[in-house]
């Protein structure tokens, strides 16, 4: 089962109202301008708030200017609310001055009774608490009330299996946009050493992280060895990399092929290698440990055999490795490799609001989908058509 089970998304930019029910594999494909990427960082910026604190999370997006679905009424609030098996989750975030309020408001009920477990207005450095040793709610001053309450009640007396349960999905969420990926830091300089195994979002420590995986895989631990099976199939020519110290505080990567007797330099690999490795190390990086990974637009500087290897690749990492991941794509030959059940259409309805469908539930496509693929039927423009889009502009 997955680990999120539903996003509920209300006046986040173009996301007026989505409900979304979730799968291990969960693929957005749409036009420029359809909310994939933002579907992702309605995620994105609930952990960061539960990571970073509200200020900084909303400092990453322009304090909050210009974030409100703008047909919103009047003193609209953004609200986010995440399910897992246990427990729901909810944030909502006012405004003053135009800008994200750091006082956010915060709901979190058990699914279990349907008892709510602690609530929190907007606006307020105080939060009602459940005491489940008292039997009864006590209101309690946040130290840090620009943070999220969530985190002061895992300091609390009470049983914290719901909350923790969020905490943890916020906690090991990551998000790669492979256009933002460093790669020219990585070509040129290397990665500093760390002595962890975390891919960082811009994957600048990529070199350090495979060198501990190399370093430190056993018989019981197969991560390193996962992701160059998948590097060998993706590209025939692919041997091993060769991951070498360079000075007292840096990594660097070398590519050995397999016709090549000299390693070939990080600097002289194409992007795909380097795009695939980081989307392959996202993936395996951290072990059997249950990650909801976000993925945009992986399709990036990726041959079409890259990418049906990089869905074999995530396909593995949902089923045996205790992963979600999510996917925002524009790619026909990435969105076809997966199971229609797990594609889901981006459009834009007649009020410019993002819609979300799976493919599987769109009338008049399933016949479709027997005998052709989907991205077949988006390159014909039958779903999620770019020209619909242009049209609703231009209204």
């Amino acid at each position: 089962m997955p680990n999120l089970q539903r996003v509920v998304v209300k006046n986040y930019r173009s996301l007026e109202e989505i409900e979304l029910y979730s799968r291990g594999v969960n693929v957005l494909f749409g036009p420029n301008g359809s909310g994939k990427t933002t579907f992702l960082d309605a995620i994105w910026f609930v952990r960061d708030c539960a990571i970073r604190g509200v200020d900084e999370a909303a400092s990453q997006r322009s304090h909050g200017i210009g974030v409100l679905w703008d047909r919103a009424e009047q003193n609209s609030h953004i609200s986010i609310e995440i399910e897992t098996e246990r427990a729901i989750y909810s944030i909502e975030f006012g405004f003053s001055s135009g800008r994200i309020e750091a006082f956010v408001g915060e709901r979190l009920r058990s699914k279990y009774n349907d008892k709510l477990i602690f609530e929190r207005i907007i606006g307020s450095d105080k939060a009602k608490f459940f005491h489940s040793g008292l039997s009864k709610f006590v209101t309690v001053e946040l130290r840090e009330p620009e943070r999220l309450a969530l985190s002061r009640y895992l300091d609390s007396d009470s049983d914290l299996s719901e909350a923790k349960e969020i905490h943890l999905l916020l906690k090991y969420t990551r998000k790669y946009n492979a256009r933002s990926a460093d790669i020219h830091r990585l070509r040129t300089y290397g990665s500093e050493f760390v002595s962890h195994q975390r891919l960082y979002d811009r994957c600048q420590n990529l070199w350090s992280v495979l060198r501990n995986l190399r370093d430190r895989q056993d018989w019981g631990k197969t991560e390193y060895e996962t992701i160059m099976q998948f590097m060998r199939k993706s590209f025939p020519s692919f041997n091993r990399l060769a991951l070498e110290a360079q000075g007292t505080n840096s990594v660097y990567g070398n590519f050995i092929e397999k016709d090549h007797e000299e390693p070939i330099k990080a600097s002289g690999v194409s992007d795909g290698h380097l795009q695939l490795l980081i989307h392959l190390t996202a993936l395996f990086s951290e072990g059997t440990r249950t990650n909801l990974i976000l993925l945009d637009e992986p399709e990036v500087s990726l041959h079409p055999h890259a990418l049906a290897v990089l869905a074999e690749a995530v396909e593995e990492a949902v089923s045996t490795w205790n992963k979600q991941v999510f996917i925002a794509t524009h790619s026909p030959v990435l969105m076809s490799q997966f199971e229609t059940e797990d594609i889901i259409a981006s459009e834009v309805g007649d009020r410019g609001q993002t819609t979300l469908k799976r493919v599987s539930e769109i009338f008049g496509i399933r016949d479709l989908l027997s005998e052709y693929a989907v991205g077949s039927l988006y390159m014909s423009e039958l779903i999620a058509p770019q020209s619909k889009l242009e049209t609703v502009a231009d209204v």
